[in-house]
């Protein structure tokens, strides 16, 4: 065997080691009822029972079934697996779908050509069999859609936004991203690679300082706020360096199908504690925003008054809204990085929360009373609380 014939298998075999991380981490979260390595069936009435072969079968609560083909290279294989994929779901009709899955860290150019002969499929230019070919990011996301699919919306909703905290969690904690990091090896392949390495350099990290690296978002570990309500940190991170310190680095997770994102509520007495206990005038306008329910019912010249009232508090509320900063919790437990993921658009963003609100301020994504922020009550909770919602950056 050639020594890039010997290249090409490492990588196909550690890449579909990276296949079953995250079939591993999709039956963990109850996705997928189980998988299959080595599919294999044959043409009934013939004695090759073995003929047709996929990589993966998955399988799902409804009993729906997936195949999955692998592939490190577009060019390679493509017609083949069109062919094995039309005969697998003829001979088992519960197979229902078939994907080819490429790595996340394939190249540019590998990029471009599975990219288009996915477009091609999507908008029906081009008979196939299968019904894409997909990145692992985008394998996981799509279990996830699917599982998620009955759940009525407001659960679904609760549960991706579970979801998105749990595989941040596991991208930076796979040992498959921190072996490949660490070893800069080509022949290597991680899980979501390259959103661990936006994390990465998002956090300034260097893989020669660096002895471990584990993420959690397990809630009993980050704690309750002293008020007893949610953090605003959804993964905690914890980086063991050389010199044998540990450092924690707090990240909240936002993902939505829409243009803003919910990120804070509160009763408008607990606003008016974080930001100005003193301000009598402050805390009455809170309330009878509260009482209202919205700028309309609230009116313009009440409007006027709470932004003047506003005024000197907007950086002190905005990094209190994102990260929890003044509002009680620990150095654990405010979030000083933001990750996004906007569903619709399939793109993440990585930023401080300092650059945040930053970015919100600088692009004046008209938000109520002078703040980024509409101004909104959470469902249910009319005359009980006050929600903020920002724009979801994407970019």
């Amino acid at each position: 065997m050639s020594e890039s014939n010997q290249d090409k298998s490492i990588k196909g075999y550690g890449f579909k080691k990276t296949i079953e991380s995250i079939l591993d981490y999709s039956k963990n979260q109850k996705y997928i009822k189980d998988y299959y390595i080595g599919y294999a069936c044959g043409m009934p009435g013939y004695k090759e029972k073995s003929q047709f072969k996929a990589a993966y079968l998955i399988e799902f609560s409804d009993n729906i079934k997936w195949v999955l083909f692998t592939t490190t290279t577009i060019r390679d294989r493509v017609k083949e697996q069109y062919w094995e994929a039309l005969n697998i779901k003829t001979i088992d009709k519960s197979i229902k779908a078939a994907f080819i899955i490429y790595p996340d860290e394939i190249s540019d150019r590998e990029r471009r050509l599975a990219e288009a002969k996915n477009k091609k499929i999507q908008s029906k230019n081009e008979y196939a069999t299968v019904e894409g070919i997909i990145s692992q990011d985008q394998l996981s996301n799509t279990i996830e859609e699917y599982a998620l699919k009955n759940a009525i919306r407001g659960s679904a909703l609760a549960k991706k936004g579970t979801a998105f905290e749990n595989k941040i969690a596991f991208i930076i904690s796979n040992p498959f991203n921190i072996e490949k990091w660490r070893t800069n090896d080509e022949n290597k392949s991680g899980v979501h690679y390259v959103v661990f390495l936006e994390i990465i350099k998002m956090l300034h990290l260097q893989a020669s300082d660096v002895v471990s690296i584990a993420a959690t978002c397990d809630a009993s570990v980050i704690g309750s706020l002293p008020s007893g309500g949610k953090p605003k940190t959804d993964v905690l991170v914890t980086v063991e360096s050389k010199d044998n310190m540990f450092v924690f680095y707090t990240i909240s997770c936002k993902r939505s199908e829409n243009e803003r994102v919910a990120v804070h509520e509160y009763s408008a007495d607990e606003f008016s504690r974080v930001l100005d206990p003193n301000n009598k005038k402050l805390k009455q306008l809170l309330n009878h925003f509260q009482e209202c329910g919205g700028p309309v019912k609230f009116g313009v010249e009440n409007g006027k008054k709470l932004q003047d009232a506003l005024a000197p508090y907007i950086e002190k509320l905005s990094l209190w809204a994102l990260g929890g900063y003044g509002g009680g919790g620990n150095e654990k437990q405010c979030a000083k990085y933001i990750i996004t993921y906007s569903s619709t658009k399939r793109k993440y963003s990585f930023h401080s929360t300092r650059d945040y609100y930053n970015e919100l301020i600088a692009r004046d994504t008209h938000g109520h009373f002078g703040t980024p922020f509409t101004w909104t009550y959470p469902s249910k909770k009319f005359k009980t609380k006050i929600q903020l919602k920002c724009e979801l950056l994407t970019d």
